[in-house]
């Protein structure tokens, strides 16, 4: 019997193992980083695709009308902001709404790329201090 007890008392585990404070800290400091980083990147992908379909969908919708107004011959009717307006100064709009949507999709594409390298800065850092 004294044996049994002998051998339960090494068994026991001798001291608690678990993570510091600073390495839980220091843990949930880089898994809230990360989950930003990645939340902000949908952000910006998402925005850059719906730019990117409502610029596909302005072409169709201008070229759909350009190409039914000449097969019938007639002129097509744009309303601006309540506002009778001629095919010429419609099709300024929508150059002019291109031309925007397509500067804030260089401005989008920049900034995930100054963000990709700030998390490849950051990722070569932690792994020159190892």
């Amino acid at each position: 019997m004294g044996q049994y007890q002998d051998i339960k008392e090494l068994l026991k585990p001798q001291r608690s193992i678990g993570a510091s404070p600073t390495l839980r800290q220091r843990i949930h400091a880089v898994t809230s980083q990360r989950r930003n980083t990645i939340a902000t990147r949908w952000l910006w992908s998402a925005a850059a695709a719906a730019c990117l379909m409502l610029t596909a969908g302005a072409a169709m919708l201008f070229n759909g009308k350009e190409s039914i107004a000449s097969s019938r011959g007639s002129e097509c009717i744009v309303y601006v902001a309540g506002q009778k307006a001629s095919a010429d100064e419609a099709l300024a709009i929508a150059e002019a709404d291109v031309a925007r949507m397509e500067h804030f999709m260089c401005a989008v594409a920049q900034q995930n790329a100054a963000e990709q390298e700030k998390v490849n800065q950051f990722m070569q850092h932690k792994s020159l201090e190892k």
